[in-house]
């Protein structure tokens, strides 16, 4: 999976700080997120709907919602950014 190119800036504002920033998301989805996670976050950046993502990993939106909760949160506190 590469977050970085999910999420590249398509007018190419913030250069370089963007880039490193999406680096590090990308490295802490590695670290922190289990393979699901990875995937429903990425369907998610792609515009998938939490129903769509349901059908293709054959599992509930009830389900895929609660893991990209989790998913967020995992990030969220590997960076310090918890509210």
């Amino acid at each position: 999976m590469d977050l970085s190119a999910d999420f590249a800036d398509q007018r190419n504002v913030g250069g370089d700080e963007i880039r490193d920033q999406r680096e590090a998301v990308e490295l802490a989805a590695q670290t922190v997120l289990s393979p699901r996670q990875r995937k429903i976050v990425e369907l998610s950046a792609h515009g998938w709907a939490v129903p769509e993502i349901a059908v293709e990993l054959r599992t509930t939106p009830e389900r895929v919602s609660d893991e990209k909760y989790k998913a967020i949160r995992k990030l969220r506190s590997h960076f310090g950014t918890d509210a």
